[in-house]
Parts: structure tokens; C-alpha cells; sequence
């Protein structure tokens, strides 16, 4: 049944570059992010055969321009068959949301490059860029072709990198009671890790929050677990935090808010820090910025004029839009973390 979910997705795992590449339409557009082919430069045999760009893909130019590049791009070149983005989740997002308006919407198919991008972006189907330094504010929902996921990526990741994959990882593993973070407790380190089954469990659990609410009006907001604080983390000190390392930290964070609303045990978030500790996590926020943090979270667009958020009820039970006092914010945020 969950494999269904993620075939009904357009997720498929392939085993090998070579593979990967041969998986998709003679008649593709390509955009491939800078980073991945100085990693990869046998990557070009199969790439140059039909039209492509390559872009800097970082988080201060997710931006209108770096779409508009895009759309000059397709303008020149697209006739009928999908832009392929080739890269990490900032080039999927922005490729995504230019392939959306383009035309009034044309195909495309993503081949993430990085672990934060296998196990998140890659499915759900939100597409966008940044807007005046805020994450994500101007996009929509358009949804790829399909998802071609290629563990051979990872070889070249750093250690930062896999772990902003992880903190999404572990996201997955609080909202779901199975055995995602027991496994990862017998894991040595993360270069030797095989993320394969780990990013299959976290797929799958989207996928079933997805299909039932692609548009994100109600069940889908459990997945902003840990990303209100994550979120705020990473806009207001961008060059401390990776995406899934703020992610992380919101967890803890939002599991703390949980104890406090729900009597959540303690034990889980325990079981946080200790796999925190384990893979090399930051676990440290700089101290004094509680009200920095805060007002990112303000403008958060998941909250109105209130601050809410998901919380755990129990391991495996999420409770959505739950209103939050600034008060108990502040107090969570000046907790260290044993």
C-alpha cells in the first residue's frame, strides 16, 4: 500500500547515475546547479545532448530574478517535453515554481542531489522563492512529473549537508511511532550510513499526509513540526544554521511546548538530544536573540495573528494549529539543552 502511494507520486529510486539519466525523456530540458557538476562532471555526457543552464543555487538568490533566468531559458529552448532540475532543493524550488507559471504550466521532473531534498521536497508538490527575506512567500503547488532519487548523490555530501537532510529525518520519526529513530541509534556515522530505508519511511509518511491534503489546509500543517522555530532560526542566522539543523533544533524546541501543553513525556525529547548529540548536531541557539527569533516567527506565514503551532500530543500523535503564548515561546527559547 505505501509503495502504491509513493508510485502514485512519481517517485522512483534508481541505483545508479547512469541509470538515473537514462530514466528520462530524449526530449528534456536540463538545469543543473554549479555545485553538483564540479562533483559530477561525467554528468555533462549525458546532459549536453539537448539544451541546458547552469545555476548558483543558493538561499539569498531564491529569488523572482533567479525565476526570471529560468523563464529566458525556457523561452529560448522549450518546445514540448519537461525542464529537468537537477540539484538540491533551491533549484527544485525554483524550477519548480517557473515550470508552474511558464506557459500557464509545463512538465518538469526533479533530481535531487541532497538528502534534505530526497526525503522533502522532492514530494508535496510546493513550489516557490523568497520575498523580502521572507521563506518561501511567493509560490504555489504544482506538483513534478516525477521524482527520480539516486543514493549515489550522497557520496559527495558534507557532513552539514546530511545532516540538514537528517533533521527532516528526524521530523518523520516524531510524527510517526515505528522505528525510524530506533534504527538510526545503531548507526555508526553518517558517511557510512545507507539513508535509503530511512528516506523511503519519511516519503512514505508525507505521501499519506499529502494525498489527503495536497493543498495544505489542514492535516498537511503536521509537517511544519519543528519549522516555526526551525524557520526562524535559519533567517535570522543563515550562515550558523543548515536547513535541517534549525529544523532539529525547532524540534526540540516545539517538543518542550508539547511537555508544557500536552504533558508530553520528557523521555522523547531525550531521545532527540541523544541523536542530536550522536550525529554532531548544533545544539545551541546565541544567547540574548530570543527576540529576534520571535519576531521572524511573527511573520511566519503559517501564523496569523497568533502564534500556532503543531505539537505532539503523544510519540506519533501531532496536534495541528495549536495557539501558543509568546510568554511560553520565550521560555522554551531560553532553555539549554542538556
Amino acid at each position: 500500500m505505501e509503495e502504491l502511494l509513493l508510485k502514485k507520486e512519481g517517485i522512483e529510486f534508481k541505483s545508479s547515475l547512469k541509470g538515473t539519466f537514462e530514466a528520462l525523456p530524449k526530449d528534456a530540458l536540463f538545469v543543473v546547479d554549479s555545485v553538483v557538476l564540479t562533483k559530477w562532471p561525467e554528468l555533462m555526457s549525458s546532459i549536453c545532448q539537448r539544451p541546458y543552464m547552469v545555476m548558483e543555487a543558493r538561499e539569498d538568490l531564491k529569488t523572482l530574478a533567479m525565476v526570471e533566468k529560468v523563464y529566458e531559458f525556457l523561452f529560448q529552448h522549450h518546445e514540448t517535453g519537461p525542464v529537468v532540475a537537477v540539484g538540491g532543493g533551491i533549484l527544485g524550488d525554483v524550477v519548480g515554481f517557473a515550470a508552474a507559471t511558464f506557459k500557464r504550466g509545463i512538465p518538469f521532473i526533479l533530481v535531487p542531489t541532497t538528502l534534505l531534498a530526497m526525503c522533502d521536497s522532492t514530494l508535496g508538490g510546493k513550489v516557490g522563492v523568497n520575498y523580502k527575506g521572507v521563506k518561501n512567500y511567493v509560490g504555489t503547488f504544482y506538483k513534478p512529473q516525477k521524482s527520480i532519487l539516486c543514493q549515489t548523490f550522497l557520496k559527495t555530501l558534507p557532513a552539514k549537508q546530511l545532516r540538514s537532510g537528517l533533521g527532516e529525518l528526524l521530523k518523520y520519526g516524531l510524527l510517526k511511532k515505528d522505528d525510524l529513530l530506533e534504527g538510526l541509534f545503531h548507526e555508526k556515522s553518517l558517511v557510512e550510513m545507507d539513508f535509503a530505508p530511512y528516506i523511503l519511511k519519511g516519503l512514505q509518511l508525507k505521501a499519506s499526509v499529502v494525498q489527503e491534503d495536497f493543498r495544505d489546509l489542514y492535516k498537511r500543517n503536521m509537517l511544519n513540526f519543528g519549522h516555526n522555530v526551525g524557520h526562524a532560526l535559519e533567517g535570522a542566522f543563515p550562515m550558523v544554521y543548515a536547513h535541517g539543523e534549525a529544523v532539529a533544533l525547532g524540534l526540540y524546541y516545539e517538543l518542550l511546548l508539547s511537555e508544557w501543553t500536552f504533558g508530553l513525556e520528557k523521555d522523547l525529547r531525550e531521545k532527540l538530544v541523544k541523536l542530536l548529540h550522536k550525529f554532531d548536531f548544533p545544539t545551541t541557539i546565541p544567547l540574548g536573540q530570543e527576540e529576534v527569533i520571535l519576531g521572524y516567527i511573527r511573520k511566519d506565514k503559517k501564523n496569523d495573528e497568533k502564534l500556532r503551532f503543531t505539537l505532539l500530543r503523544a510519540w506519533g500523535v501531532p496536534e495541528i494549529k495549536i495557539e501558543v503564548q509568546e510568554e511560553e515561546l520565550r521560555k522554551a527559547l531560553s532553555w539549554v539543552m542538556e
